[in-house]
């Protein structure tokens, strides 16, 4: 594996950054489709209640609340001969197929309490798999390379990967749905389908990845002061802000934009519904190539800017559209907003490597997997909280669940709904990231370069103490009360901060 391994100068060769990033066709893929397709399918082919079916993806997060950060530990934690993440990779291939085909099943329950029941299990298991395979894959990009601009850029592949995934699982689900005369037939065997495309990519990341060594650490278990001790981090805190915000914007317009389709714009054929998400991600993966750049030359929270104010001046033009609209302006709307979120999902993922820095510079501890974990049942949690509120929205606003061979009329009321999910909660959402977060972001490239320094300097033994450069660093991005203590060096010895 060492002509995978990252160069003298931290950079990656193409095979490490194409396989890596090929992990991501699992997280971005699985939680677009979720995102798209599966309120929809809960309340309009399994028959489930729209409030039930919101409340059984909310009540999935309760144990991600737990299992997510404890997979963080647990990766933190793990020796074998496949190293602390790697391992990860491999014994999550077949509980990914069974998992998602099962999500997609539609039980032979005639009560709602059966169905509740049976698909939030469903969910609980599938969600425990994603934060298998997903806390360890988030954690692994600062082991794979300390440079700002390759991490800019190893990212760059991943979401070119996990935009490549959401397009095909948001333009090809509905096709394989419709060649099936029953389409509860046609929902699993596209749950059959995606399960394998989500699960095989996971064995060249596995082979290809690699791990810099560590000496183990006894740490205790103790969830609740892990994750508040991220929080002490002001850059993460800030980090998280930013991401919870921006993909909960993300996945209310995805999981009402079914919706939207079938009763605003008139549109409802799986066709044009392909067509609109594919051209969208389609855009927001080709944009890659302007922020990526961007992001290595004027930094990540530039690039957050430029896409989500592109996004924020754009969704008030949902609103507006109808059914007289021709539907080619809708595609074109679809692509302009992709330039906007390309910018907006991006970024938050390049920053997490920078931020996992900070943390080592002022505890000496390398948390990547708890970290990790954090992170990703935020991301879980944006799909269920998206979910549930849109569940709840169409539920209260009148929506009629539609009848075998009647045609289905929607109420004003229900119509006034969905134009507000797409358009006004959107920016309300970006707005409060863009003002009460992304502004307080300061982990520039020259602040992350001077952490870097630092920390290669305590690598090779050298005297650092609490000089004033380290304690004015620690202070401006880690905790403004910072007093130095005791640190766990990378030997796993204790080190005093400060003499």
């Amino acid at each position: 594996m060492n002509a995978f391994k990252v160069n003298a100068d931290g950079k990656l060769p193409f095979t490490t950054k194409f396989f890596y990033g090929a992990g991501d066709i699992f997280g971005g893929g699985a939680l677009i489709l979720i995102g798209f397709y599966y309120l929809f399918f809960l309340t309009e082919v399994a028959g489930l209640n729209p409030v039930l079916a919101g409340l059984v993806l909310m009540l999935g997060k309760g144990w991600d609340a737990i299992s997510d950060p404890l997979m963080g530990f647990i990766t933190d934690q793990t020796r074998s001969r496949f190293g602390r993440r790697r391992v990860y990779f491999l014994a999550g291939i077949l509980p990914i197929i069974i998992t998602f085909t099962l999500l997609w099943s539609t039980p032979a329950f005639e009560t709602q309490f059966g169905l509740f029941l049976f698909f939030l299990v469903m969910n609980i298991l599938f969600n425990t798999t994603l934060t298998m395979v997903m806390v360890p894959y988030n954690a692994l990009i600062p082991e794979l390379t300390p440079s700002y601009n390759e991490r800019s850029s190893l990212t760059g592949f991943r979401m070119a990967f996990s935009n490549l995934s959401s397009l095909a699982s948001a333009a090809v689900p509905m096709l394989i749905v419709g060649s099936f005369d029953q389409t509860s037939t046609g929902y699993t065997i596209m749950g059959i389908t995606f399960g394998l495309i989500f699960a095989l990519p996971l064995v060249g990341t596995f082979l290809v990845s690699f791990e810099q060594p560590h000496q183990h650490v006894k740490t205790k278990l103790d969830l609740i002061k892990d994750v508040k001790d991220t929080m002490t981090n002001r850059c993460f805190r800030t980090l998280t802000g930013i991401y919870l915000l921006t993909f909960l914007a993300i996945d209310v317009i995805s999981a009402v934009l079914m919706y939207y389709m079938t009763y605003v714009i008139g549109r409802g054929e799986e066709i044009y519904i392909s067509l609109v998400f594919g051209i969208l991600l389609l855009v927001q993966t080709l944009s890659l190539l302007i922020y990526v750049p961007i992001a290595n030359r004027y930094g990540k929270k530039t690039s957050y800017y430029i896409g989500t104010i592109i996004w924020i001046l754009l969704v008030p033009v949902l609103a507006i559209v109808g059914e007289g609209t021709p539907i080619w302006v809708i595609f074109v709307i679809a692509g302009l907003i992709g330039l906007g979120t390309s910018g907006a999902a991006f970024s938050p993922w390049s920053m997490l490597p920078d931020v996992l820095d900070v943390d080592q510079l002022a505890t000496g501890k390398r948390r990547q997997g708890t970290y990790a974990g954090v992170m990703t049942f935020l991301r879980k949690l944006s799909t269920a909280i998206a979910l549930m509120i849109v569940g709840w929205v169409i539920q209260f606003s009148g929506y009629t669940a539609p009848q075998e061979g009647i045609a289905t009329v929607q109420p004003d009321s229900f119509i006034l709904a969905v134009r507000l999910l797409v358009s006004l909660a959107p920016i309300l959402l970006l707005l409060i990231s863009l003002f009460g977060f992304a502004r307080h972001y300061n982990l520039t490239c020259a602040v992350h370069g001077q952490i870097q320094s630092i920390l290669e300097r305590r690598k090779e033994d050298e005297p650092v103490g609490e000089d004033e450069t380290t304690m004015s660093l620690i202070r401006l991005l880690y905790n403004p009360n910072y007093i130095p203590t005791e640190v766990v060096s990378e030997t796993g010895e204790d080190e005093t901060n400060g003499s």
